[in-house]
C-alpha cells in the first residue's frame, strides 16, 4: 500500500513540475527558439487553459476505465512530451508537446485524490490525499529549481528530459506496484453531478481562494525582493523556506485531514494572514521570515483540504468533482495571474497585496456558503416529501 501511495506521490511531482517547466527556463528557451519571452510564457498559461477546457470531458470519457492502466498511460503521455523536448527545434513542436501533455495533465490531477482512497481504503481519506498532494510540495522545492538549474548549466531541453527520465522510472515502479482498481459506476453512470448545490458553493469558494492566492504568488519574486527586502542570497533562501513550509504542511494536513471543510478555512487564513502581514508589517524582525512560512504552509494544506472537501461533497461522484475542481483551479490560476499583473503594473505591490488580502478575506465568509446550500436543499427535500 505504501509503495502505490509512493507512486501516486512521485508521479504527481513529475506531473507538477512539468506545467512550470518553462518558467525557469524561459529566457534559454526564447533565445534557442528564436521566438519573446511572451511565446513561450504562452506554453505556461496555455497549458493551464487546455486543462481547463478539457479536463470534465476527458474525465467523464474515462470513468470507466481501470485507474491503473489509466494512471500509468497518463503518466507516460507526460513522459513521452517531456523526453520528445530532447528534439523540440522549433517553438510550434515544442508547443504540440505541451498540449498533449495537458490534455493528460488535468485527468491526471482528477482521479489522483480517488484512486490514492481506493488504494489505502482504511486509511482516512484526507490523509491519502496528502500522500499524494506532496508531490506538490516536493515540485516546489526540489522539481523546478532542479530542472533550471540543469537547464541553465547545460541546455532547456536537458531540464525537460531529466523529468522524462524520472518520469520513466516513475512508470517502471508504477507497473509493479500499483493496484489493479475497478472503477464502480454509480447510478448516475459517473456523469457531471447536478443539483449539488454545496458542491457548487465549495467549488466557488475554491474560485475565489485560489485567486486570491496566485494575485499574490505569481509575482512571488518582486514582492519578497521590494516589499520584504529579501535581496540576493537571501532571495533563494526565502523560496526554500517556503517550500520547506509546504513539506510540513502537507503532513500536518494528513492528520488534520479528517474534517477537510475546517482545514481548508484554516489554510485560506493563512493566506490572509501572510498578506496581511507583509502589507502592514514587512519591516519588522523575523516578519518576512514568518510570512513565508505561513504563506508556504498555508497553500500546500489549502490544496488538500479543498480536494477533499468537494470529494466529501459528491459522494459516488468523486472523479467527476475532483474534475470541476481542478477546472476552477486553473481558472483560479489564470485569473490570479491577471489580475496580479494589473495591479502590480498599474498601481503597485502594495496594491497588489491589498487587492489579495480583500479577495482572501470575501473566500473566507464564502466558507458560509456550502453549509447553507446544504440546508437550503434539505428543507426543500422536506418540503417536497410532505406535499407528496
Amino acid at each position: 500500500m505504501i509503495r502505490a501511495l509512493l507512486v501516486l506521490m512521485l508521479g504527481a511531482f513529475v506531473s507538477q513540475t512539468t506545467e512550470y517547466l518553462p518558467i525557469g527556463l524561459l529566457p534559454r528557451i526564447a533565445e534557442d527558439l528564436q521566438v519573446s519571452q511572451a511565446a513561450v510564457g504562452a506554453l505556461v498559461t496555455g497549458y493551464a487553459w487546455i486543462i481547463t477546457l478539457t479536463v470534465i470531458p476527458i474525465t467523464l470519457l474515462t470513468n470507466r476505465i481501470n485507474r491503473r492502466p489509466l494512471f500509468l498511460a497518463l503518466l507516460a503521455i507526460i513522459t513521452l512530451c517531456n523526453g520528445l523536448a530532447l528534439v523540440a527545434h522549433s517553438y510550434w513542436f515544442l508547443m504540440l508537446l505541451r498540449i498533449v501533455a495537458a490534455l493528460g495533465h488535468g485527468v491526471f490531477w482528477s482521479i489522483l485524490a480517488s484512486y490514492a482512497v481506493k488504494i489505502a481504503p482504511r486509511m482516512p481519506p484526507g490523509r491519502t490525499t496528502a500522500w499524494a498532494y506532496s508531490g506538490i510540495s516536493l515540485s516546489i522545492v526540489g522539481g523546478v529549481p532542479l530542472s533550471t538549474a540543469l537547464g541553465q548549466a547545460f541546455d532547456w531541453q536537458v531540464g525537460f528530459a531529466i523529468f522524462g527520465a524520472f518520469g520513466l522510472i516513475i512508470f517502471i515502479l508504477g507497473y509493479f506496484w500499483l493496484p489493479s482498481v475497478a472503477v464502480a459506476i454509480p447510478d448516475s453512470g459517473g456523469s457531471f453531478p447536478r443539483r449539488n448545490w454545496p458542491l457548487y458553493g465549495a467549488v466557488a469558494v475554491t474560485l475565489l481562494i485560489i485567486t486570491a492566492h496566485f494575485n499574490g504568488y505569481t509575482y512571488i519574486t518582486p514582492l519578497v525582493t521590494d516589499t520584504l527586502g529579501m535581496r540576493g542570497p537571501r532571495l533563494p533562501l526565502a523560496l526554500l523556506v517556503f517550500g520547506l513550509s509546504g513539506a510540513a504542511g502537507t503532513l500536518l494536513a494528513g492528520w488534520l485531514g479528517a474534517h477537510p471543510a475546517r482545514l481548508a478555512v484554516l489554510s485560506a487564513s493563512n493566506i490572509v494572514i501572510s498578506q496581511v502581514l507583509m502589507l502592514y508589517l514587512a519591516p519588522q524582525p523575523g516578519i518576512p521570515w514568518l510570512v513565508m512560512a505561513v504563506w508556504g504552509a498555508g497553500i500546500a494544506m489549502l490544496f488538500i483540504g479543498l480536494q477533499s472537501w468537494v470529494i466529501e461533497l459528491a459522494p459516488g461522484q468523486a472523479e467527476a468533482a475532483s474534475a470541476l475542481y481542478v477546472m476552477t483551479c486553473n481558472i483560479g490560476i489564470g485569473a490570479g495571474a491577471m489580475s496580479g499583473g494589473l495591479w502590480m503594473v498599474h498601481y503597485g505591490p502594495k496594491a497588489l497585496l491589498q487587492a489579495g488580502a480583500v479577495l482572501g478575506i470575501v473566500a473566507l465568509c464564502s466558507f458560509m456558503l456550502p453549509g447553507y446550500l446544504r440546508k437550503r436543499r434539505k428543507a426543500y427535500s422536506q418540503n417536497r416529501s410532505v406535499r407528496r
